[in-house]
């Protein structure tokens, strides 16, 4: 019987439950997906609700709750905020729940090019701008990543157990990049959101010879204008700079219209 498994035998389990809203349930699949020791957390907790193994109960009343998916809709803001009322914590579980992620690039984008997939008569499904779950209710720990990784998951779930203090990771991919002996796709030309993105991923994507797009998230100390200029100086330009910074975090990123136009503008002005 291991030591960890010895304090958590004192007190009552944990309640955890997993839930998704509009998403595509890779993140709830990258929890069952750590063979290797699922089976030991779940000795360790009490799953309350998870789909695909256990009911969902909307009101059960839970320790820390796994949320995936982004709200996209009046009926993903309900659960979530019944679920937020529900659980002691709130975790923000993958790219979608963090940032928005993908679908919320749809607000940098026309109406018209949208509209036609819009629900209208159903009130369930009422569209509302796709937002990350922290733009409606509050978010306790985040777990970022397209998909998250799984020992972050299992990492998590087990410190949380023991009483410890989930810290994120806060240095950028480029840390993890440099450890794993990979050459700088930037000194290739390729435009790698690495320097501003945090790591805890283990440079996966880098690993592979493709570059990062961000999906976890910025650091909280990116230094959003040198990563544009160097990324100008590698040759690309405004256009495919934002469309990049945009696809996984632009929400996150409210300021990046003032970096990237914001002091030509200033420029401007002065000079008038």
């Amino acid at each position: 019987m291991t030591k960890l498994f010895q304090i958590t035998e004192k007190k009552e389990k944990l309640k955890i439950g997993v839930y998704g809203i509009t998403g595509c349930a890779g993140c709830q699949l990258s929890v069952i997906f750590n063979e290797d020791e699922i089976l030991d957390v779940v000795s360790l907790v009490d799953f309350k609700a998870f789909p695909f193994i256990k009911e969902v109960n909307l009101d059960q009343e839970f320790d820390y709750v796994f949320i995936e998916g982004l709200v996209a809709d009046q009926e993903d803001l309900e659960v979530l905020e019944k679920i937020r009322k529900n659980t002691k914590f709130l975790v923000s579980l993958g790219a979608c729940a963090c940032t928005g992620c993908v679908p919320a690039y749809r607000q940098f984008s026309l109406k018209e090019n949208y509209e036609h997939l819009l629900y209208k008569k159903v009130q369930d499904l009422e569209d509302i701008k796709p937002t990350p779950v922290d733009a409606h209710v509050k978010v306790d720990y985040y777990i970022p990543g397209c998909p998250p990784d799984k020992r972050e998951i299992i990492t998590f779930i087990k410190n949380v157990v023991m009483g410890k203090q989930p810290k994120p990771y806060e240095s950028p991919v480029c840390v993890e990049c440099r450890r794993n002996g990979n050459q700088c796709l930037l000194d290739l030309g390729k435009p790698c959101l690495g320097p501003i993105t945090a790591g805890g991923c283990n440079s996966v994507c880098t690993n592979g010879g493709f570059e990062c797009w961000g999906c976890r998230g910025p650091t909280k100390d990116m230094n959003l204008d040198l990563m544009i200029n160097i990324l100008k100086e590698k040759g690309f330009d405004e256009k495919f700079i934002q469309d990049r910074l945009r696809t996984f975090v632009g929400l996150k990123l409210p300021m990046l219209e003032k970096v990237l136009h914001g002091k030509d503008n200033a420029e401007s002005h002065n000079k008038n």
